[in-house]
């Protein structure tokens, strides 16, 4: 699946997003860490398409710093609201996640982990996506950066492995340039989808490509 990320500032200007990225999507990321005032109806509301609701910290790529006890109070409320999917980092620690969780009884939990500066090991990072299967995780997310190509391997190896190993669904690709072509191969291997911009100049992470180029590659593929 192809899911288009929205980083509009206001909630009029996302949410008029919403309706053109439910045309090239098959899922939304709503980026409620963009927002200048942060909510969720104005997305319930208009949703045709399942909608994933994200909060990042500051640290793992968020737009601004934010407290996690009102990241996690949103994040909860999508929960409670049935949405598809929220996502919270692993950095948030075991009581949010279980706080989380907990609300999840009709939404899938996604725990992630970005590493901005590079690409650690693939041991290290088989070591993330285990402590994320044991917090209970439906979906993993592990995102590198990659200043090489071949650096952008060592994430998608993870996503086979991570199937048969843990029985985890795993996101899993390299930011920048280098790693551009991985965020269209981690599909090819199983990852349950990856992000898009809804047009080249809204992008939400370094090397991001936008939703028609990546539904194009796709067909083509």
């Amino acid at each position: 699946m192809i899911c288009v990320s929205l980083i509009g500032k206001t909630l009029e200007e996302a949410a008029s997003s919403l309706e053109e990225a439910q045309e090239a999507a098959d899922m939304v990321e709503i980026r409620l860490d963009a927002l200048l005032d942060p909510a969720l109806m104005p997305f319930l509301e208009k949703a045709k398409k399942p909608l994933l609701f994200t909060f990042r910290a500051q640290e793992e790529g968020g737009f601004k710093e934010v407290s996690l006890q009102e990241r996690l109070s949103l994040l909860k409320e999508a929960a409670t609201a049935s949405v598809y999917a929220v996502d919270l980092e692993l950095s948030a620690g075991d009581t949010a996640i279980r706080e989380l969780k907990a609300c999840c009884q009709k939404t899938k939990l996604v725990l992630s982990f970005h590493d901005f500066r590079g690409t650690p090991s693939l041991d290290e990072l088989k070591k993330i996506a285990s402590r994320m299967q044991e917090k209970g995780a439906d979906i993993g997310k592990i995102v590198t950066f990659a200043y090489e190509s071949e650096e952008a391997l060592i994430p998608l190896n993870l996503i086979p492995w991570a199937k048969k190993e843990l029985g985890l669904d795993l996101i899993a690709f390299a930011m920048g340039e280098a790693g551009k072509f991985s965020r269209l191969v981690c599909l090819l291997l199983g990852s349950p989808w990856s992000y898009a911009a809804l047009k080249v100049d809204q992008k939400a992470a370094p090397g991001q490509i936008d939703a028609q180029t990546m539904r194009k590659f796709l067909d083509f593929l």
